[in-house]
């Protein structure tokens, strides 16, 4: 990899990061957007959360903590866990029915 795509990566991961607080409205739409670029998605929770100052980092430590991730918890995770959730009423309704 050239020293230039390099740079253009990181970027592209900062203009993310520093987009939170604009973002905020659409939170959903871009995480969902992040989590499918595989340049966004190894960003961590907390620093994505956190970088801008509008968040506490202790706060979105506990947060983070309260619904089973970490600090060091990427983007790619928390969209499987949404996939999860969106889910997994159904694969119990599938498994409910299998077992009559």
């Amino acid at each position: 990899m050239s020293d230039s795509y390099i740079l253009e990566i990181k970027n592209k991961r900062k203009d993310f990061i520093n987009s939170f607080e604009k973002n905020i409205e659409n939170i959903d739409n871009e995480l969902i957007r992040a989590s499918n670029d595989n340049q966004l998605n190894s960003i961590r929770i907390h620093k994505y959360l956190t970088e801008t100052g509008v968040l506490g980092k202790v706060k979105t430590a506990r947060f983070l903590d309260d619904i089973g991730l970490n600090e060091k918890s990427k983007l790619l995770t928390i969209y499987q866990m949404i996939l999860i959730f969106i889910f997994l009423p159904h694969i119990q309704q599938d498994l409910k029915g299998n077992q009559r």
